[in-house]
């Protein structure tokens, strides 16, 4: 199987906005049907063990070697330290998850209690033939995927993103139950996508939080009225995704236009709930401790992701970005899925993904009921 490399088309800005090489591959290469909890916890399982077959591969012990690793120079190497406990922490975690449906014929059931004794088993494992395929394509989908999560720490927090928060009143995805998943959509509204992505998931009888630019909110509008935007999110949620697509940081009217965007929400009762707080996307994960505190001024809060679907990504074929959010569904168990409903690869992934909830192994979490 050959695999591609996908370069991103903001190559001037590669470090601050992504990768070049991005984690995707063929899900037909597992054999099996993911149709119950006891074949996702199996796949899952893989995964896990496969992902952690690629960190053990890599030196990240010294500052040199994770500069080799990324092409980083100024890298912050406790970033990284600190990226390598908690993803270590995480994975044993959902492994003993993934083992409560084990039985003494199924693969990956060996009783594990620390890093150290996973890390084991995943040196000792060798795929069945029958594996093979997938295994080569999974271990060249996490080296990819190693090369991004890492590449992310080494930057932060000069240049911040979803790969740590600064502080405990942001969220990430990996706090929620295993198995629950949060859908969220950035930059709308977008009148010839965005009623598309809606309709489709009334259809499915669930929903997200739709983070919306100020500028395109505003255009809305005025171009449609303040009824036709309820009639549009209706049943949905609406956070904040800033007035304009740009990284905070390099905003100097960054508060001026927050509080402008988050007027247009809540003065056109558009969030959804009977909350007066909001929740905040900031544009590519990047946003200061400045921001955060005004936030926390206003009873906001940010809201990150943890399962990254690219489907903004014009490299990308539709099955590929649900082959890659499956993959990381798989891998993380849990969390927050940022989409776009600006883009038209989300509707068709989400109808494929909402499986996973019609055959009871995951549960989409209601928008509506998250607490502050």
């Amino acid at each position: 199987m050959q695999f591609l490399i996908f370069i991103l088309f903001f190559s001037v800005v590669s470090h601050a906005y992504g990768p070049e090489k991005i984690a995707t591959f063929d899900r037909m290469l597992w054999p099996y049907p993911i149709h119950s909890k006891n074949s996702f916890d199996d796949a899952s399982r893989h995964e896990i063990i496969s992902y952690i077959r690629q960190i053990n591969s890599i030196n990240l012990s010294d500052t040199s070697s994770i500069q080799e690793f990324t092409s980083i120079k100024n890298i912050n190497s406790a970033s990284v330290t600190k990226w390598q406990s908690f993803t270590q922490n995480n994975l044993l975690k959902n492994f003993k998850q993934a083992q409560k449906s084990c039985s003494d014929k199924k693969d990956l059931c060996q009783n594990v209690n620390t890093w150290q004794e996973l890390s084991t088993l995943s040196t000792q494992y060798k795929p069945k033939q029958f594996l093979v395929p997938w295994y080569n394509a999974s271990q060249t989908f996490f080296s990819y995927y190693l090369y991004e999560q890492v590449r992310l720490a080494a930057l932060f927090p000069r240049i911040t993103s979803e790969i740590h928060t600064l502080d405990e009143r942001e969220i990430q995805g990996f706090e929620y139950a295993d198995g629950q998943f949060l859908l969220t959509f950035d930059d709308g509204p977008k009148y010839s996508q965005t009623p598309l992505v809606t309709d489709q998931l009334r259809k499915l009888n669930i929903n997200g939080i739709f983070f919306v630019l100020g500028e395109n909110l505003e255009g809305a509008l005025k171009a449609h009225g303040v009824n036709d935007l309820k009639q549009l999110y209706d049943g949905m949620c609406v956070g904040s995704h800033g007035y304009v697509h740009t990284p905070h940081p390099k905003l100097e009217n960054w508060s001026e236009l927050y509080d402008k965007t988050r007027s247009l929400i809540t003065e056109n009762q558009l969030q959804g709930t009977q909350k007066k707080y909001l929740w905040f996307r900031p544009p590519y994960g990047q946003r200061q401790q400045a921001l955060v505190d005004r936030l926390g001024n206003l009873g906001d809060r940010v809201m990150l992701w943890n399962i990254d679907s690219q489907d903004w990504n014009q490299k990308l074929t539709t099955k590929q970005v649900k082959d890659r959010t499956i993959t990381l569904m798989l891998l993380h168990r849990k969390g927050i899925i940022l989409f776009h409903d600006v883009h038209p690869k989300a509707v068709e992934v989400i109808k494929d993904l909402d499986t996973f909830h019609r055959d009871h192994i995951s549960t989409w979490i209601n928008c509506k009921e998250i607490e502050k």
